[in-house]
């Protein structure tokens, strides 16, 4: 990296960073755009941009840390030797064909599937990331603003025509419907187009509600970011030849990983009752401005 990337600057970009990389305007497209609008280096930007993302991905894992807990524990209880349920009053338990049971089975089994359904998605990314990788570091080629603001105004528009779907009641997700948001995700490897404006509106077309569609989302956030970072782990370990100062390094991620703590608990409680609609106004104007960025 540029050495005459400093403190202040590497603060800005993480904070920038841990807001967009779950509101659904696109992270990437933000980091490239204020270092066009600043006059800030990009010399080595995909590395640094990388660290960013491993303080939203650490925001993750605490964030949701009951999810993960629930997937161990469902995992834990189906290979463990079956006993049956006490339905006595001491034992605080309850007939498996009560609802409350009913209940408790249908946690247990989403929480079965869920790391499956994440995976199931996550597999067009990694062969499309691995197969573009060289494209996706040119400066030239894609990390420019004019990919960039295409990018912004066709995720816009993806979001119009989102919020336009009727759902009547909300279907379970299905693998089928797992691996179709997955290669919506690929998308998404162009700066510009979010990541998780795209997994959300593909789960709107597979008949989510908004707000699930969005946690889905996050969900397949953990396993893109790990992998964007294990992309980067070698230049990642040569950070000395680019003479990146480990007190900015650190202090990105850090401010990354508040920044983007705030913004999941934001985006959970916001998309219960909005829609994309405010953002895809927002990246209209952010696309168009990008366009005409000289």
């Amino acid at each position: 990296m540029d050495a005459s990337l400093n403190l202040w600057q590497s603060l800005v970009l993480a904070i920038v960073q841990g807001v967009t990389e779950f509101l659904p305007v696109s992270s990437s497209g933000h980091l490239v755009l204020l270092r066009k609008i600043f006059g800030w280096s990009d010399q080595g930007g995909l590395v640094f941009d990388t660290i960013l993302h491993g303080g939203s991905l650490a925001a993750i894992l605490i964030y949701f840390w009951r999810e993960w807990a629930a997937i161990i524990r469902a995992y834990f209880d189906r290979f463990a030797p079956q006993t049956e349920i006490a339905t006595s009053p001491q034992s605080g338990k309850w007939p498996l064909g009560d609802k409350v049971a009913d209940v408790e089975n249908s946690a247990i089994s989403y929480y079965l599937r869920l790391p499956w359904l994440v995976a199931v998605a996550t597999i067009p990314v990694i062969i499309a990331g691995a197969v573009l990788k060289p494209l996706l570091e040119s400066n030239v080629i894609i990390r420019n603003t004019s990919i960039t603001g295409l990018s912004m105004i066709m995720t816009a528009l993806l979001f119009l025509l989102a919020e336009r779907r009727n759902i009547s009641h909300e279907k379970p997700i299905s693998f089928l419907n797992a691996l179709f948001i997955g290669c919506m995700q690929i998308i998404t490897l162009l700066p510009g187009a979010s990541r998780s404006g795209w997994t959300t509106a593909g789960g709107l077309f597979c008949g989510q509600k908004r707000e699930n569609a969005v946690r889905f989302a996050f969900f397949m956030a953990v396993p893109a970011i790990a992998g964007a970072i294990i992309f980067q782990a070698r230049d990642i370990i040569s950070l000395p030849q680019l003479a990146i100062n480990p007190v900015i390094m650190l202090a990105g991620f850090t401010v990354s990983f508040i920044s983007s703590l705030a913004a999941i608990h934001f985006c959970l409680k916001f998309f219960r009752i909005h829609s994309l609609r405010p953002f895809a106004i927002y990246l209209i104007l952010a696309g168009l401005l990008s366009i005409f960025m000289k």
